[in-house]
């Protein structure tokens, strides 16, 4: 086993926690969630010990990514002469190890969320009343009466549009992460001698049906967010190769007729269970979907810059 392999084995070890917890009271929920609430700059809380509790549960639940550059490709519908590649330096950040689950999601819904128009932006007002299950209630498009299947709660949620995805990420206290973040979650790893590498995937540059949830894998549908272990990235983030596409904070840009650009649309990365092309879950392959798009095979993932948390916790949080 290498040197590299080895390290990774340990942090992962170390990093990795159990699956989701998920009390179901929402009130209960909601508190386990708005962690980041607690520790942020802007915070007001001054009880000790409630902000070494939020950050145990960051720590926990969110991997530290070290700042370094990542190199943006274009995206994927480019016109051949806007062809460059981008680099963008990005500095340190917390990313959810794990996409957000139905479990998860329940408690914002029960929050009245989709009630309070002040969390959304004026352009979806309209929308807003359309966000709604199967059976007609507020929630994403697969759930019923306002809930998932009790066997899905640590399942990503799914049926969701970007504008969803925006909205609970800022009621938790974080937000989506942008392309560059997204990607530099994905790919980094340190070599030998400490330098950093890009990578295809999380871990390797060779992809293993083994070790991510997509057509290949023979799955066919998403499933539960702690799976894939095998496939994580070296400080321990879940799924970001396969099981469902994940909204990110970027828009995408498509080339139209006469050098005019299509809008509407946001970016979406890492790939799903039902993609096809392995090409298509490269750390760097960039794609689409309308703002407004609900398909069972997007979902989302949170973050935080580092500078947004208190300093002092942030480098040496207590326990």
């Amino acid at each position: 086993m290498s040197l590299f392999s080895l390290v990774q084995r340990r942090v992962k070890s170390a990093a990795a926690p159990c699956a989701k917890r998920m009390p179901m009271d929402p009130a209960q929920l909601a508190g386990d969630l708005q962690f980041c609430k607690v520790v942020s700059r802007s915070s007001s809380e001054r009880d000790a010990g409630r902000c070494a509790q939020a950050w145990r549960r960051l720590q926990q639940s969110m991997a530290l990514i070290p700042s370094g550059a990542t190199q943006l490709e274009p995206n994927s519908l480019a016109q051949e002469h806007d062809n460059q590649i981008d680099v963008i330096n990005v500095t340190a950040f917390y990313m959810d190890r794990f996409t957000v689950t139905n479990g998860d999601y329940t408690a914002f819904v029960a929050s009245g969320a989709y009630d309070e128009m002040e969390r959304w932006p004026s352009e979806v007002w309209q929308h807003v009343l359309q966000f709604v299950d199967r059976s007609g209630v507020s929630g994403p498009q697969a759930w019923t009466d306002g809930k998932p299947s009790r066997d899905s709660l640590n399942h990503p949620v799914t049926g969701i549009c970007w504008y969803e995805a925006m909205a609970y990420a800022k009621w938790v206290g974080k937000r989506l992460p942008d392309a560059a973040q997204w990607q530099r979650s994905a790919s980094w790893h340190t070599g030998q001698n400490g330098q950093q590498a890009a990578l295809s995937y999380p871990w390797g540059n060779s992809f293993d049906s083994a070790k991510a949830n997509i057509w290949s894998s023979g799955v066919g549908k998403p499933v539960s967010v702690d799976k894939y272990y095998e496939g994580c990235t070296p400080n321990g983030v879940h799924q970001l190769i396969g099981n469902v596409w994940e909204w990110v904070d970027d828009a995408f840009i498509i080339p139209w007729n006469d050098n005019h650009l299509l809008a509407g649309f946001a970016e979406v990365r890492g790939g799903a269970f039902d993609t096809y092309f392995e090409s298509q879950t490269r750390c760097q392959f960039r794609s689409g979907l309308p703002l407004l798009f609900r398909g069972a095979n997007v979902g989302f993932r949170c973050c935080v810059d580092l500078g947004d948390l208190n300093d002092a916790s942030a480098l040496n949080p207590r326990s």
